[in-house]
């Protein structure tokens, strides 16, 4: 840890804002995009401009490079080149500094209190946080942490070293563990990841940010946070984009320029801006605005989790108030994932269940705000987590005459999550459950429960989280008895 921060004092001293791309000083930083795959043509063609590939895209057709001005504008004439852009810099949304140090009011707010109660807590969505890195060592942190990687010092450990904590805060926001201390975040059981692009001062170049969102493509993220901002750039656009159409639900701040326009990435169309609400459903004061507005979340005097390696928070004993879009786009990030883990219905009609419904659902069931309909300030209104409920499971049995009692079974499927299933009896005898799993049957996980007057009810759990799990519920008893059967998700 201790060369980490080493690395970030030289950095700072070396560099002005962390403004930093050059090897020589006649050197530029650029993307270049080619309209085919880069391959042997494409990289001799930047060998031959003394160019010095810094990193090779994998989704979209570019190359990120250092070369000369005069050999850039060369090679934008190069009939092998779509475009050449610079690699500019993209900083987190300046959050504003909160002055009470309140409760985590938003996430109760939006209702995920009450998603959480009918068991449905985001387990194992994989939340990639493209930002300053996670403080993966905060007690509330720890146990959601899954791994990430640093696209600032190209290694391995994605630590934040912010001032502000950014991303340990965004990350809190999202997946604050549920340990009966701190905070608790809107899906207090999601997977978090830590994709550093930004650097301790905020600031990060757009070939580190379309790097981190290449990373979440390729190990499988479903949703991403970004509570960054910045100019518009075909290159950023086109990951994004990419990002979406593979399966990954991108989310990002709307900018803190107090009503300015709506910044990027949040501005396009591919992924969800956000802005941000006070305690009373207005618009805080810094939220930016604009058409591209989809929904809007808690932002104003927010408390979550900082980093003990900065001293305010250690004095806070590692959590702080902060405000800004920044910290309503968490908000949202972590509505989507319990909607992934909801009775989540098909909402386009596809046949499937995916980020595209979860999108339809966040639309269709936030809580309309200002002028009616979507508007330029709120989108679609409020995100509302609380419908992401999950409802209990019910079914009946009922032993019929004459008939085996296995013609009288039911059979329900379970998976993803650890499930309580309470039987309530109506004369049966007894039932019995039995589970499989891939068609293999789980003697110790299957039960017979029987009854008499004593004895008409059952509670007991099963751990579905990560399998496919088949149970089978089978009653015995005379003609006409029956039991009713609740299942909920812990």
């Amino acid at each position: 840890m201790k060369s980490k921060f080493t690395r970030i004092l030289i950095l700072m001293m070396a560099l002005s804002l962390c403004l930093p791309l050059t090897a020589r000083a006649e050197d530029k930083s650029v993307i270049i995009s080619f309209h085919q795959k880069p391959g042997p043509s494409e990289k001799a063609l930047i060998h031959s401009a003394n160019g010095k590939i810094k990193h090779t895209y994998r989704f979209i057709p570019a190359m990120a490079v250092e070369m000369s001005d005069a050999e850039i504008e060369k090679i934008r004439k190069d009939k092998k080149v779509a475009y050449v852009e610079e690699d500019v810099i993209y900083s987190a949304v300046e959050p504003i500094p909160g002055d009470e140090y309140v409760s985590s009011w938003g996430v109760q707010h939006i209702g995920a209190d009450i998603a959480h109660a009918s068991g449905n807590k985001g387990t194992g969505v994989k939340v990639a946080v493209i930002d300053t890195g996670i403080d993966y060592t905060h007690e509330d942190l720890e146990g959601n942490y899954r791994g990430g990687y640093d696209f600032v010092f190209d290694d391995n450990d994605p630590f934040d070293d912010s001032t502000r904590s950014h991303g340990t805060h965004v990350a809190g926001i999202i997946a604050g563990e549920e340990n009966g201390f701190g905070i608790i975040g809107v899906a207090p059981e999601a997977e978090l990841y830590a994709v550093k692009v930004l650097d301790g001062g905020g600031f990060g170049a757009l070939s580190w940010i379309t790097a981190g969102i290449e990373w979440a493509i390729e190990n499988n993220m479903d949703i991403i946070n970004m509570s960054l901002e910045g100019p518009h750039m075909q290159s950023l656009q086109d990951i994004c984009d990419i990002a979406y159409n593979s399966g990954v639900l991108p989310v990002a701040a709307a900018g803190n320029q107090n009503g300015g326009p709506v910044r990027y990435p949040g501005a396009y169309d591919s992924v969800i801006a956000v802005t941000g609400t006070d305690a009373d459903d207005e618009r805080a004061y810094f939220s930016n605005i604009g058409p591209e507005v989809e929904l809007a979340a808690p932002g104003e005097s927010i408390l979550s989790t900082c980093s003990l390696t900065v001293q305010n928070c250690v004095d806070s004993g590692g959590y702080r108030v902060l405000s800004g879009t920044s910290q309503a786009a968490p908000h949202v990030t972590g509505t989507a994932a319990l909607f992934l883990t909801s009775d989540l219905q098909d909402m386009n009609g596809d046949g499937t269940i995916n980020h595209e419904d979860v999108r339809q659902a966040l639309q269709a069931t936030a809580t309309d705000l200002g002028m009616p309909g979507r508007d330029t300030i709120f989108g679609f209104g409020l995100v509302d987590a609380a419908e992401a409920e999950n409802e209990p499971l019910s079914i009946t049995l009922i032993r019929t005459s004459g008939s085996p009692a296995a013609q009288d079974a039911e059979t329900v499927l379970l998976s993803g999550g650890r499930y309580e299933i309470t039987i309530n009896n109506n004369g049966l005898s007894k039932v019995r459950v039995d589970v499989f799993e891939d068609g293999v049957f789980q003697k110790d996980l299957s039960s017979s429960f029987p009854f008499n007057k004593k004895s008409n009810g059952v509670t007991f759990s099963l751990d579905a989280t990560g399998r496919n799990y088949e149970v089978i519920f089978t009653p015995y008893g005379k003609s006409g008895t029956s039991a009713d059967i609740f299942i909920t998700m812990q």
